[in-house]
């Protein structure tokens, strides 16, 4: 599992300092979609915090 850490760098491996391993290019699809959907999933956590943060506010008052 991720964590909250941007990992955005991670996700392009120099092909000449690990050679032999994988390489992900910044145009692989698949690297395109998990990117996509990490984005996505971060602001849905945000708006989720938000909301948590509101209800508690709400209970309080």
């Amino acid at each position: 599992m991720l964590t909250g850490k941007d990992t955005s760098d991670n996700l392009v491996i120099n092909a000449s300092e690990d050679k032999g391993k994988a390489v992900a290019s910044e145009h692989d699809p698949l690297v395109l979609i998990l990117h996509e959907q990490l984005a996505t999933q971060k602001a849905e956590q945000e708006l989720l915090k938000e909301e948590v943060k509101n209800l508690s506010e709400s209970q309080h008052h």
